[in-house]
């Protein structure tokens, strides 16, 4: 409900709880034209050679569970724009990295230097920590989205920690499979 706050406002949606409270949802984005119905192409043989596109746009069909349906999004053109003119000037200057002064240079290295010995650590780290709290029966993660790829970049690195107590906390043979894992860490390390 909080990314169409638009459709909010308007008062004629008030939770997505059903399917009709969905069904409704989809009709109101296909008469707004923020959603088209889309249908599979007859002339597509699944062979995948064909040059015919996956989809078409029939006629306006009404919302319902087994469509199939596509998102407009509208962007606006000054937007895009801006985007590519700045994109082709980070791409010139990257491209001029050998005119760049020095201690630019440098920075970038030092930058990229740390980050990576940063990542290595905190990789390392993490596994440790969780190694050594297995051992008690605790599922303990620093940084548990760190190698999640669909993330954003930034995600990676929230939440801090995670803390579970494992299922098998209890467990006679998980307790044994521990304290023999753990003996066998101790006299390695000894």
């Amino acid at each position: 409900m909080k990314m169409i706050p638009s459709f909010v406002e308007d008062g004629t949606l008030t939770e997505l709880k059903t399917m009709t409270d969905s069904i409704r949802l989809g009709n109101f984005m296909i008469l707004t034209k923020n959603a088209i119905a889309v249908v599979k192409d007859p002339r597509l043989v699944n062979q995948g050679t064909e040059k015919v596109p996956k989809y078409i746009v029939p006629d306006k069909a009404p919302f319902n569970e087994g469509g199939i349906y596509m998102v407009i999004e509208k962007e606006d053109k000054q937007t895009q724009s801006l985007y590519l003119v700045l994109i082709v000037v980070a791409i010139i200057g990257l491209m001029c990295f050998r005119l760049w002064p020095l201690w630019l240079k440098k920075a970038i290295w030092y930058i990229s230097f740390y980050l990576l010995v940063f990542l290595i650590v905190t990789a390392i780290l993490r596994v440790i920590i969780w190694g050594i709290l297995y051992h008690f029966g605790i599922e303990f993660w620093l940084f548990p989205n760190y190698f999640v790829d669909s993330n954003d970049p930034r995600d990676s690195f929230l939440p801090v920690t995670s803390f579970e107590i494992r299922d098998d906390m209890l467990d006679v043979k998980s307790i044994i499979f521990r304290l023999i894992s753990g003996a066998l860490i101790v006299y390695m390390g000894y």
